[in-house]
């Protein structure tokens, strides 16, 4: 017996999988028995061997567990080439290995072009050439079995086309690309009556078409081209990349593949949308941003000389004039604080902090500020906590809780004319150091339609009476919302038409283990500020507005006070190499150099003054967020419009006045 392996790993490659299933379809029965005969003295491991006379016959028994198929092209229900092309039709993925005449080596090199792996010329059976053909066979067809697994894992399908014969070869994933109906892996289009019909006529009649004209033009390098396909469930996009293989005489063979990239393109049309709508939305938050600067900084002027003319003799409609124009003052800042308060939680820049803080000297506050607007409207307020369940030391965060709860009241207030407005917290139950707490706010004011309670917390959603309009812009309820769902809690609203509402929310807070109380110095109203009190204040300010109105009102508090102006941050900077101070009020937009760059400048240019405490006096409502001023070297903020309490305490803080 030969060894034809060239050694050892080769053989052992082909015997790696013991016991190969062989079919074979061959109606002598005397080229059968040789066949196995000669497997058998070459020791190839075979399992198993069934034996066929016909290709009917064949084409029942075959199942994708075969690993080789040997078959004759001359059996008695068919002959010829014909055989070879209705086996493969039936099941394009066999390994073949055809059996032909002696004198009939022509027909084998077409069977392999068709489709078939190797062939055997009858007459010319030898044991080392038959388990080669096997050996390679195997092999080859196990290398395309990967390739099309990987094709098909990438959406990728290749085809082959020769202009002489008009035949296409295809792989299956073609097919499946194409969501059409297998046609085999070679056929010729003049062969099939109703092809003309069928899409992949008209698809790759247009691509044979652009190749062609390419190589007309004298490109061999061919094409690389994107393909809309209409089908009945989707368009789907395909890329079609072609070149000429080789030439059959003076025709080219095209060959190319065919990548299903619709999901690609969809990812990418969701990627372009979704840059687009960060890119909308960065514009929309610098739009909101820059309006609601250019509205503070007047109305900083506006409320300032409201305050300061509020303080000097006026007469009773002098003084009720001046009460008027500060109160429209006020719900203008009210809308452009809520615009901008919306911007920031829909685009997720909200940041939450969990502080221990008194639960129950905060609802008091709130009752002690929301308390003027309700003796006006001579309601009735009342606030339950059950001191014996609610602790009052809880770890959560106060300033949103705060924004919530005054965002709750106010609209309580506003719809509520007569009867009461009241404010219960309840314990809905503790686990691991943490409780539940239910707030509800209950009103009896106009209540709201029911076909209106799931929309009442929509933005710009608002309740609108025959006969009154109310102020605002529909936002408050909407920002209440995201400020609890952000937070992990749930918020609801019962209500009566005409009888009024019940607004419920509730949030999770920590309990701290000592309930001791924490004294902090919680707001202005806790400080004494001395009014003879002497210290230097530069302040950088453009508009001269907003310079009378700052200057009047820090000389109203402090007598003593020496206060420098300067128009400009470069200007402040000029005055501050000749001269210190005790604290700077630094403007951020003003022209020539702005207050960050002044700051920068201050902070490492000016070693000797680098120590001076700068707040920032703005009307950038964002540089408040997550402490934004310390990163540009600021000590702290005043917001314009500012609150003349506010200012009095920060300027008290930094220059040790309290």
């Amino acid at each position: 017996m030969v060894d034809i392996f060239p050694n050892q790993a080769a053989k052992n490659n082909v015997n790696a999988a013991i016991g190969h299933r062989l079919l074979v379809i061959e109606d002598n029965m005397g080229d059968a028995r040789m066949l196995q005969l000669m497997l058998e003295e070459a020791e190839f491991a075979t399992r198993e061997i069934v034996h066929c006379i016909n290709l009917t016959d064949g084409l029942m028994k075959y199942d994708e567990d075969f690993d080789v198929v040997f078959l004759d092209l001359s059996l008695p229900d068919s002959r010829g080439f014909e055989t070879l092309e209705r086996f493969l039709l039936r099941h394009p993925n066999a390994n073949v290995i055809v059996m032909t005449g002696f004198s009939d080596k022509e027909m084998g090199i077409k069977a392999v072009k068709a489709g078939a792996q190797d062939f055997l010329p009858k007459g010319d059976y030898e044991v080392d050439k038959l388990i080669r053909t096997l050996y390679y066979s195997i092999e080859r067809s196990n290398t395309l079995k990967r390739f099309d697994e990987a094709q098909r894992l990438a959406g990728i399908g290749s085809w082959e086309l020769r202009a002489e014969t008009k035949e296409f070869f295809f792989s299956e994933d073609i097919y499946n690309i194409l969501e059409a109906e297998s046609l085999g892996k070679r056929f010729c289009y003049s062969d099939i009556p109703d092809f003309r019909d069928h899409h992949f006529y008209r698809f790759f009649t247009d691509i044979h078409k652009d190749v062609y004209n390419l190589y007309q033009q004298g490109n061999l390098k061919g094409i690389q081209k994107e393909y809309s396909l209409d089908f009945s469930k989707e368009e789907k996009i395909v890329l079609v990349r072609c070149y000429i293989a080789k030439f059959e005489g003076v025709n080219p063979v095209f060959f190319g593949i065919l990548q299903d990239i619709t999901e690609q393109r969809k990812a990418a049309v969701l990627r372009q949308e979704k840059e687009l709508a960060e890119e909308s939305a960065k514009l929309k938050e610098e739009f909101i941003t820059n309006v609601s600067h250019e509205m503070r900084t007047p109305m900083n002027a506006i409320l300032g000389m409201s305050n300061i003319l509020l303080n000097t003799q006026l007469n009773t409609e002098q003084h009720d004039c001046m009460k008027s124009i500060k109160q429209s003052s006020e719900v203008l800042l009210g809308i452009v604080n809520d615009i901008l308060e919306i911007s920031t939680l829909q685009n997720d820049k909200v940041s939450y902090e969990n502080q221990d803080f008194n639960l129950h000297e905060m609802m008091l506050n709130v009752i002690e500020v929301m308390q003027y607007k309700i003796t006006e409207k001579e309601l009735s307020f009342d606030l339950s906590i059950d001191p014996e369940v609610i602790p009052k030391i809880v770890i959560g965060d106060k300033l949103r809780l705060n924004q919530i709860l005054f965002n709750l009241v106010g609209n309580a207030v506003k719809f509520t004319d007569r009867g009461f407005i009241k404010i219960r917290l309840k314990d809905m139950g503790r686990q691991n150091n943490k409780m539940t707490i239910q707030f509800e706010v209950e009103d009896t004011g106009i209540g709201i339609p029911n076909d209106k309670l799931e929309a009442i917390f929509d933005t710009f959603t608002r309740v609108l009476t025959k006969n009154r309009l109310f102020e605002g812009t529909g936002l408050g309820l909407s920002i209440a919302r995201k400020l609890v769902v952000q937070q992990g809690g749930k918020i609801w609203v019962t209500s009566r038409l005409g009888e009024g509402s019940t607004f419920f929310f509730s949030l999770d807070f920590a309990i701290p283990i000592n309930q001791e109380e924490v004294v902090k110095v919680s707001s202005y109203k806790d400080l004494v500020v001395n009014p003879d009190h002497a210290f230097r204040l530069l302040l950088a300010e453009d508009n001269k507005l907003n310079q009378l109105v700052a200057k009047k009102t820090l000389e109203k508090q402090w007598k003593n006070i020496h206060l420098v102006i300067a128009e400009n941050g470069q200007k402040a900077v000029e005055i501050l190499e000749r001269e210190s101070f005790d604290v700077i009020l630094m403007d951020i937009q003003m022209p020539v150099m702005d207050g960050y760059e002044a700051t920068h400048h201050i902070r490492t240019k000016l070693p000797n003054r680098a120590h001076i405490p700068i707040l920032a006096m703005t009307a950038f409502a964002h540089i408040a967020k997550e402490d934004k001023f310390k990163e540009f070297g600021l000590d702290d903020f005043v917001l314009k419009p500012f609150d003349p309490e506010d200012l009095y305490y920060k300027v008290a803080i930094y220059t040790k006045n309290c």
